[in-house]
């Protein structure tokens, strides 16, 4: 009797639950041209720590070691830091680490065979990068509409099946132990480029390409150009760094604010191009402090975009917990901020859009975890 009694009650408070959990959104009132698709994060932590940080710094000989595969012959300084260099009679390799006007990681090149155009190989790999894979919203935002003004966002996105020259497995697990020398991270984009899809999405951006220019490809890609493409972000406490920009550029950096992310570029040679940056080290926890609920950041996000008129229709495609790397005159730090990813449909000659065929474009707002407040750049402690 006691239990059939307590049923009727226990499915009130499972109905009561699922109303508290679903009512937040149907709360905020949303502008005809802004719609929510994001799912609302669930099980995040009531307080997070706010820590101070110094930029990541690699040992050199530790890197050489990990990534070069012959003693470099020859070291040059440079604004970057230090770049090691190999040259053979099979390939040719540089280490550039980073120890100066770039921070926080280091760029990797190996081209085979030795002696190969060097400008030739890297045109080709930026051809392949960014216009032959398709982006994603984070790799869109204030950045060269060319690659979508040549079809990019119509390619099709690579998979992670097995390529002939070694498993995705096997090429992901010998990236990750060379890896093991930064500070946290984890994978975010994990890719394998057939020559069918390379050919497909060649075929995309030829279309595309010829309205603008005969700047065509005109390559039949085989097996022999099959690779792996990966992306990691930072992770500190479970939780990620933001690896899309949100704010103005405060420490000079092409592309604008420091967004810690490795990118690396597995094919038959093994791993050719790697690239990290912006990577930090955390020191001392600052604070522990309580954070608002996404819901909240959400309807800040929302009464700020209700305060001016939009011809464009938008929607909240992504809402995450990340650290934000800010910074003062004595330091950098990492505090929590709900961050929202927004994708904006663009019209050829409508609203502000400049260009004359249709697009999606994408925009990122940081919401400070700590009092709700929009930041507008990595200087913003609020």
């Amino acid at each position: 009797m006691k239990l059939r009694a307590l049923l009727p009650l226990m499915l009130c408070a499972l109905l009561l639950a699922s109303c508290r959990e679903g009512s937040a959104l149907g709360e905020i009132e949303l502008p005809e041209t802004l719609k929510v698709t994001a799912q609302l994060p669930e099980g995040y932590p009531a307080e997070v720590i706010a820590y101070n940080l110094s930029w990541y710094e690699a040992d050199e000989r530790v890197a050489i070691d990990t990534f070069m595969h012959a003693e470099p012959q020859e070291r040059e300084e440079q604004a970057t830091g230090p770049i090691f260099r190999t040259y053979t009679e099979s390939f040719i390799e540089h280490l550039n680490i980073y120890a100066g006007v770039s921070h926080g990681g280091m760029d990797y090149g190996y081209y085979t065979p030795g002696g190969a155009d060097y400008s030739e190989v890297m045109k080709e790999r930026d051809t392949l990068k960014h216009y032959l894979r398709r982006q994603q919203p984070w790799e869109c935002i204030n950045t060269d509409l060319t690659p979508r003004a040549r079809g990019n966002g119509s390619m099709g996105e690579a998979g992670q099946e097995n390529l002939g020259f070694m498993s995705y497995d096997d090429a992901l697990g010998e990236l990750e132990d060379r890896l093991a020398l930064f500070p946290g991270h984890e994978l975010i984009r994990g890719e394998a480029h057939t020559a069918g899809l390379l050919n497909q999405n060649r075929d995309i951006f030829n279309r595309n390409t010829t309205q603008w220019s005969s700047d065509t490809v005109s390559k039949s890609f085989t097996k022999d150009d099959e690779y792996y493409y990966f992306e990691f972000r930072e992770v500190l406490d479970g939780i990620p760094f933001c690896n899309a920009q949100w704010a103005e550029s405060t420490f000079g950096e092409s592309g604008g604010g420091s967004l810690p992310s490795i990118h690396a570029i597995y094919n038959k040679d093994g791993l050719i191009e790697l690239h990290a940056g912006s990577m930090v080290e955390p020191g001392e926890a600052i604070s522990t402090e309580p954070i608002i609920p996404p819901e909240e950041a959400l309807k800040v996000y929302v009464d700020e975009y209700s305060k001016a008129i939009h011809f464009e229709n938008s929607e909240v495609i992504s809402l995450e917990l990340n650290y934000l790397i800010l910074a003062d005159s004595k330091g950098l730090y990492a505090r929590p901020a709900w961050v929202l990813t927004t994708a904006i449909e663009k019209k050829a000659g409508q609203g502000d859009s400049t260009s004359d065929f249709d697009y999606t474009d994408y925009g990122v707002t940081a919401v400070s975890a700590y009092s709700g407040v929009i930041l507008e750049r990595e200087t913003d402690m609020r």
